[in-house]
């Protein structure tokens, strides 16, 4: 049952009460509203949640798919602390280098390893690699259709008892729309499969655009 309606009165008074964010953060915000896409960053709450789960299961390995400006990136390196990894997987280097920027002034750039390229064939060669079963988080934000194949990936990727993230998966309401676009039919279809994925056990939570915390078992 519905509890309750989320005005934008009330979103505000979340962010009041509930939102610390950095000088760099806060900048990345204000850069992203005078770009076009600027949608694609994810909101405060969300980078905030994220960023305590890593503080609460003592994260040090983070791997990322889809940086844009690289918010996410940086409020995940800084909850791990000095001696965690980001991994960030994303197919455009002009979007890397913004992120870089963001980074350097942050001073966390020595914590995050940039990989420009395809995401599913970065991240085959990580699994390639000593990576298998090692990282304690991956956050799934990229090309919609290809979720089932990033998700396979961060499945290999992860340790068990680690968390895979994986955002958009409401994609503002239009999963229930019949007929739906195609990119929302594929979230669709992937919240249908990893709902009965018997390899991890899952939460669907209704924050932000739908984000989906999914624990391998």
């Amino acid at each position: 049952m519905l509890k309750l309606q989320i005005t934008n009165e009330l979103y505000e008074y979340v962010l009041e009460h509930s939102i610390k964010e950095n000088q760099v953060l806060q900048e990345i915000q204000i850069y992203n509203k005078s770009l076009a896409n600027g949608i694609m960053q994810i909101p405060p709450e969300q980078g905030q949640f994220m960023a305590l789960l890593a503080k609460i299961t003592y994260a040090k390995k983070y791997l990322e798919i889809g940086v844009f400006t690289g918010y996410s990136s940086l409020i995940m390196a800084e909850a791990m602390g000095p001696k965690g990894k980001v991994y960030a997987l994303d197919s455009n280097q002009e979007i890397l280098d913004t992120a870089l920027s963001f980074w350097r002034k942050a001073q966390v750039e020595q914590q995050i390893i940039p990989i420009c390229g395809n995401a599913l064939e970065s991240l085959a060669n990580l699994c390639t690699h000593e990576h298998p079963g090692t990282f304690d988080i991956a956050f799934i934000d990229a090309n919609k259709n290809d979720y089932r194949k990033y998700f396979e990936y961060c499945y290999r990727l992860v340790k068990s008892g680690g968390i895979i993230l994986i955002d958009n998966v409401l994609m503002q309401g239009k999963v229930i729309e019949t007929p739906a676009p195609n990119y929302a039919k594929a979230i669709h279809e992937f919240n249908q499969f990893i709902f009965n994925d018997k390899r991890v056990e899952i939460s669907l939570l209704p924050i932000a655009d739908g984000l989906t915390i999914a624990r391998k078992i």
